[in-house]
């Protein structure tokens, strides 16, 4: 179920923050295909259908951006089976993409149920890096009041230290700069980018190339090695990934071209790539 973890955790990271979310418009187009019409149509038209046709419909649903009915189907499946993982965190991406979509007094009830399905997740599958890598990120991002926790995110973040050496530097770059410890996040960040060779594929997530690639352009000023990670990110990408590949494909121009002026795509970065906003406020 590798495929139904990635296309969750990409909604909940694209989708769920208090913070300012990135617009889908920059994002290109979900098309949904005429086989995918067609099955949903299939599945939607049976009135008993079983455990698989539930869940294989419910990603069709989060697929297609139909967020409120795979939520519906997804709720009844881990009410039924709450030891399956697979159901507790698509549960949990879905209702955390819902609960950006609506005010914040609305999205009480899907924060609560994101909540409880992420650390239901994470209890049944204790070792797995995605599902600490999005607790690390809920409770850094949720205010205390509604879950969040220094003590549960350090946690998270230890989880993860553990489980790769990349993604935890990485974590604790993004755990140490949201809480405002520039010189600590720094280090982590450097430590990161400095544990790969220019064109080496660590195995590390798609974004991770991203985060990579903006590390290496402002805080090393390595070219190759910037353009590197950012033609990764573009090539490697999945539907939803975190970052538009048009931020990914701006800073290539910026590393090819030599006059490149995109007012427009700058103000993007500044205003919803919060990495990049942090650099260019801290350590440009």
């Amino acid at each position: 179920m590798a495929i139904a973890q990635r296309l969750i955790l990409i909604i909940f990271c694209v989708g769920f923050s208090y913070s300012q979310r990135i617009p889908v418009a920059l994002f290109e187009p979900v098309v949904i295909t005429s086989e995918q019409q067609y099955r949903i149509d299939v599945l939607d038209s049976l009135a008993d259908k079983s455990v698989g046709q539930q869940h294989e419909l419910a990603l069709l649903y989060a697929s297609t951006r139909a967020f409120e009915q795979s939520f519906d189907i997804l709720s009844s499946l881990a009410e039924e089976d709450p030891e399956n993982y697979d159901y507790q965190f698509m549960l949990g991406g879905i209702a955390g993409t819902l609960a950006s979509e609506v005010s914040q007094v609305k999205s009480l009830p899907y924060v609560r149920t994101m909540k409880t399905a992420f650390e239901q997740a994470a209890r049944i599958a204790p070792d797995s890096l995605t599902i600490q890598l999005v607790l690390l990120e809920l409770y850094t991002e949720l205010p205390w009041v509604l879950g969040g926790s220094n003590k549960k995110a350090n946690k998270a973040l230890s989880a993860v230290q553990s489980l790769s050496t990349i993604e935890g530097f990485l974590a604790a770059g993004y755990y140490y700069r949201t809480t405002k410890k520039n010189k600590e996040a720094l280090v982590a960040y450097l430590n990161a980018v400095n544990e790969v060779d220019v064109c080496s594929t660590p195995e590390v997530s798609n974004d991770a190339y991203y985060v990579m690639g903006v590390l290496s352009f402002y805080l090393q000023k390595d070219i190759t090695k910037a353009l590197c990670f950012f033609e990764h990110y573009v090539a490697h990408f999945n539907w939803g990934d975190r970052y538009p590949k048009s931020f990914a494909r701006h800073y290539i121009e910026k590393l090819t071209s030599v006059i490149h002026e995109n007012e427009e795509m700058e103000e993007n970065l500044l205003a919803y790539d919060p990495l990049s906003r942090w650099i260019q406020n801290n350590f440009k």
